[in-house]
């Protein structure tokens, strides 16, 4: 049913909407492999598109988008489909009509091409010219199928979604929603704020404007939360289902549908029209957010407030020399450290900017109250950082004792292992070795990841370093000294297989186990227990809470967190100014239950506020309970 750009405007911004979901997830639940090209199933297997068409309809949505996020030339180019524009593109918008029944309107979707190709961003006059003939080429092929409207969507710099715009206004008078999909709260990729950027989408002729992807619920709600909404304008809301979450082979998300009818219910009730879900949301989170508009489920009183292959090696003809031990800067042994009393490390996460004096204050402050190690995220989440490596080189001169996190994600084999070879030649021994985060949920989608091997895998490649074995089975003459760490999840649905992985790395070479963050004391017994025969130190991971937002994120949105119900009530009585001491309390509870049990704590810093875990470590050092060994 196509309405007038004014209807429709209307429509938006005086009632309450629901959109769909995330096409991706739902076809990789019934089979479909992740490295597919999603839009090419409109041409090869139409009806599985139109199932999850179905679905979401049937779950209350009154707008579905077509499958063409990336159905321009640029996308499909990935799978050498680029002469498939027009086919896969009107096959999409005949697939949705067919299951848009009664008023539910079809728009046909278009995604970021910047996200996919980084190299255009000079926005040249080349440049800009080559991005718009690849979008008019998309959106002419859609609007032959005559669409109910256009959807821009993912788009995390204003200048490409204003080109977007522009481009789709000269083609049609149909109504076009334009979401951008920053990376920090309230700020494209580009620098410009939300208050900026929306009049100028609206002035180069978008009619609804608004935010999807990228940032789960409670980042959407914070970006609205800072605007004054305009009531004549229509806005939309598409979060992701939190973070992605890897548990083996299997991806999930965090945000479960309870959390999304919050979410509906504080959108709405700001002045955002229309509320749908992006990566990781399903019919169930669709149909949350329909209740909430139809008025059947009341606000609850928590959440949202103003959640390969394996690699062989090979070795060399003839025999190796043993490995020689190399003369090296002076470094330290987090293993032997842990032989007796306390052992504390703490992460600092190095900074998304070139600034790094925070960084370095608060790594030193922490050093002095204590802390034995200082810990150093490779790019987490998928968000670009300084270089760990060059920040632990600079700990280390400073006399403080570096440990480097090290992601599958960022490297293939041949980087991998010139990087770890750096490590050793800089005398920074101990790594912690991680998967990492997909980076199609970071600063760069369109950015490669690599995962040439599992955290798994990689741990045992690094014991052949250690014995002066490269990955290839050369022979590197000197044998590195590295102590390798690894991560532990205990908050997964399938706690004994998450066990038994653990087993597995520690078999595989791991010399020590971090944990991710824990918010309920009781675990720790647990913990305790199932990890006693390991054989190697574990460190619990404990991180301060800092309001009631942080702790509702965390446990709705963040992969491997679970904070128990306790701990949310006693962040959720606390206003945004008491919320440090309340979470600096709670932090202090659970070393102290920690203690109990384990002699080695994982503090994690949140948001480089450091002064909270220099008061942490300083407890921890005066603490009477330490569990001496």
């Amino acid at each position: 049913m196509t309405a007038s750009r004014a209807e429709f405007r209307e429509w938006i911004a005086h009632n309450r909407v629901v959109g769909d979901g995330a096409m991706a997830t739902l076809l990789h639940q019934m089979g479909v492999p992740v490295r597919t090209c999603y839009e090419e199933l409109c041409i090869s297997k139409p009806w599985l598109v139109e199932q999850v068409h179905r679905e979401y309809v049937s779950a209350g949505a009154n707008i579905i988008q077509t499958n063409t996020f990336s159905g321009h030339a640029a996308g499909l180019d990935r799978y050498q489909l680029a002469d498939r524009v027009q086919d896969i593109n009107r096959a999409a918008v005949d697939i949705a009509r067919k299951a848009a029944t009664g008023d539910v309107r079809v728009f046909g979707t278009i995604g970021s091409i910047v996200g996919l190709t980084p190299g255009l961003m000079t926005w040249d006059a080349e440049s800009k010219a080559k991005l718009g003939g690849a979008f008019s080429e998309q959106m002419q092929a859609l609007l032959l199928e005559q669409p109910d409207g256009l959807l821009l969507e993912t788009f995390a710099d204003l200048n490409e979604l204003l080109l977007a715009v522009t481009t789709a206004r000269e083609l049609t008078n149909l109504p076009i929603i334009a979401n951008l999909s920053p990376e920090v709260v309230g700020v494209t990729r580009d620098g410009v704020h939300l208050v900026e950027a929306f009049p100028k989408l609206i002035e180069a002729g978008a009619d609804v404007v608004g935010l999807n992807c990228r940032l789960g619920p409670e980042g959407i709600a914070r970006s609205y939360a800072e605007l004054s909404l305009n009531e004549t304008v229509g806005y939309a809301a598409y979060p992701n289902a939190g973070m992605l979450q890897r548990e083996g082979n299997e991806v999930s998300y965090t945000a479960n549908p309870d959390y999304f009818s919050n979410f509906a219910h504080d959108m709405y009730q700001l002045g955002v029209g229309l509320v749908g879900g992006c990566c990781g949301t399903t019919p169930q989170h669709i149909r949350a957010i329909a209740a909430v508009r139809d008025g059947t489920v009341p606000r609850s009183t928590s959440g949202i407030a103003g959640k390969p292959r394996p690699i062989m090696h090979r070795e060399v003809e003839g025999r190796h020399e043993a490995a020689r031990p190399e003369s090296l800067p002076n470094t330290s042994s987090l293993v032997k450290t842990t032989g007796g009393g306390t052992t504390v490390i703490v992460e600092l996460d190095p900074p998304r900017t070139l600034n790094t004096d925070k960084f370095l204050t608060g790594a030193k402050a922490l050093t002095a109250a204590g802390a034995d190690f200082i810990t150093l995220a490779d790019n987490s989440l998928g968000h670009v950082r300084v270089s760990n490596m060059a920040l632990a080189s600079q700990l280390k001169q400073l006399g403080m004792n570096p440990l480097v996190h090290i992601a599958c994600r960022d490297r293939n084999l041949i980087g991998q292992q010139s990087h770890l070879m750096g490590l050793h030649v800089l005398g920074i021994h101990q790594i912690l070795l991680v998967t990492g985060d997909p980076s199609r949920f970071g600063d760069l989608p369109g950015a490669s990841s690599v995962y040439d091997t599992s955290s798994m895998e990689l741990t045992a490649m690094v014991k052949r370093l250690n014995e002066g074995i490269a990955f290839s089975g050369q022979h590197l003459k000197h044998a590195s000294k590295f102590e390798v760490g690894t991560s532990f999840n205990p908050h997964v649905k399938n706690v004994d297989r998450a066990y038994e992985r653990l087993q597995k790395k520690v078999a595989a070479g791991a010399d020590y186990v971090l944990t991710q963050p824990i918010f309920d004391a009781r675990r720790f017994e647990e913990i305790a227990r199932r990890t006693k025969d390991l054989g190697v130190p574990v460190f619990v991971g404990i991180m301060p809470l800092v309001s009631s937002r942080n702790a509702y994120f965390l446990h709705n949105e963040v992969p491997g967190i679970d904070v128990s119900d306790e701990i949310l009530h006693q962040m959720g009585e606390v206003d945004s100014e008491a919320g440090e001491k309340v979470g600096l309390r709670i932090a202090k509870h659970l070393i102290d239950e920690a203690l109990k049990h384990f002699s080695s704590i994982y503090l994690i810093t949140p948001f480089l506020r450091y002064h909270l875990t220099v008061e942490l470590v300083e407890y921890i050092r005066s603490s009477k309970n330490q569990l001496v060994k």
